[in-house]
């Protein structure tokens, strides 16, 4: 089985993560299976690579970034020499574009629901970001949604995903696998963190440079702190970013400066790790996410988190956890609020939340090696 992977546009850490999953996987496939990485040349992605490139079963290519356009161009014209000189069974698509035209067995992985999220476009709308969203949405969903349609197998991280799809896309005659992106092995799963709520607490939230974007919904984040001034709680924020940045950004309170932990971005996830201590709350305000691997993780890690009351949320992170309605400022602060006031039972609703991820995320493939004999039919 001779398998090219499509890893063109990884290059921020959650994609890394699970890039590092897939390597991790294809060293289990038998001793005669080849696989040939195209990957977005980057000095996190460089890092990554030399940890694996003595294993004789990986080639790795670098392709420079460069525009939409020309990655159209590789893709459906380059990867046709590279097919028949690599001798390729499959073309797995890591980062959800496809080669529609292309004479050979592919697998589109869905990590990106940006352009097919109703509740995103009409937030575009609602903040008048038009020109945005023509640009960061509608203009790129119409090549993502037509390499869709022509695309027989897909791979999926959580089962929301597919109801996501289906509001843009006729899955009738598709064949969908969900495939777990995230380790739940029981050593893994770390017991409770204490909360003492006569001590100041911290709202931690995880965001890479790209925390402007729509879809990450920061303006709830910060909105939601300040009010949360005004309800008389005592806590501080820890935030992977640096002071400039948020500086610079119209999304930001400075009124929340002098409570604020700058920590710049973390790529290691031993420091990200570090974060989720004792008295430890994770706020994440996503819009939509596939999966989003910083809440899982502060769950593996015993920490309490926040989410919004959406369901992708709900289906990966389980009914039970504390949610707050999207965009609103209220909801958000009183959220905070009740898990203060839920102190005796807040255990048993971390461990509640565990016990659905473990089970949820056991509960699919769990090596993508085994996928791509089910679509090779071998």
């Amino acid at each position: 089985m001779n398998v090219l992977v499509n890893g063109i546009g990884i290059t921020q850490s959650g994609g890394l993560a699970v890039l590092e999953k897939l390597l991790k996987e294809c060293l289990e496939a038998d001793v005669g299976d080849k696989f040939v990485f195209i990957l977005t040349n980057s000095t996190l992605v460089n890092s990554l690579v030399s940890r694996y490139q003595a294993y004789e079963r990986f080639e790795f290519r670098f392709l420079e970034t460069r525009n939409y356009m020309y990655r159209l161009y590789f893709e459906n014209v380059k990867f046709k020499d590279i097919v028949s000189e690599s001798g390729i069974d499959l073309i797995y698509n890591f980062t959800g574009s496809a080669q529609p035209y292309l004479d050979c067995a592919q697998l589109v992985k869905i990590q990106n629901l940006l352009f097919y999220s109703k509740t995103l476009n009409k937030a575009y709308k609602d903040n008048f970001k038009f020109i945005l969203l023509v640009r960061q949405v509608l203009l790129k969903s119409l090549f993502f949604r037509f390499m869709l349609r022509k695309t027989k197998y897909m791979e999926i991280q959580s089962k929301h995903v597919e109801g996501y799809l289906s509001d843009f896309i006729n899955l009738a005659n598709k064949k969908i696998f969900i495939k777990s992106d995230f380790d739940v092995a029981d050593f893994s799963i770390k017991a409770p963190k204490r909360y003492d709520f006569s001590k100041k607490i911290m709202l931690l939230y995880i965001v890479g440079p790209h925390f402007e974007t729509m879809h990450k919904n920061f303006s709830d984040f910060t909105r939601g702190m300040v009010e949360l001034i005004k309800l008389g709680v005592d806590f501080e924020l820890g935030i992977t970013l640096t002071k400039d940045q948020l500086a610079k950004s119209s999304l930001w309170d400075k009124s929340l400066d002098s409570r604020t932990n700058f920590y710049g971005y973390l790529n290691d996830p031993q420091d990200i790790e570090s974060l989720f201590c004792d008295n430890v709350i994770l706020v994440s305000t996503s819009i939509i996410e596939t999966l989003g691997l910083h809440v899982l993780e502060a769950i593996r890690n015993g920490v309490v988190v926040i989410t919004p009351n959406e369901n992708y949320a709900q289906e990966v992170y389980g009914k039970k956890g504390y949610s707050y309605r999207l965009f609103d400022m209220n909801s958000l602060s009183h959220t905070v609020t009740d898990v203060i006031n839920d102190k005796r039972i807040i255990t048993d609703k971390i461990l509640s939340q565990q016990k659905y991820i473990r089970e949820n995320e056991m509960s699919k493939f769990d090596s993508i090696v085994g996928v791509f004999r089910k679509v090779l039919n071998v």
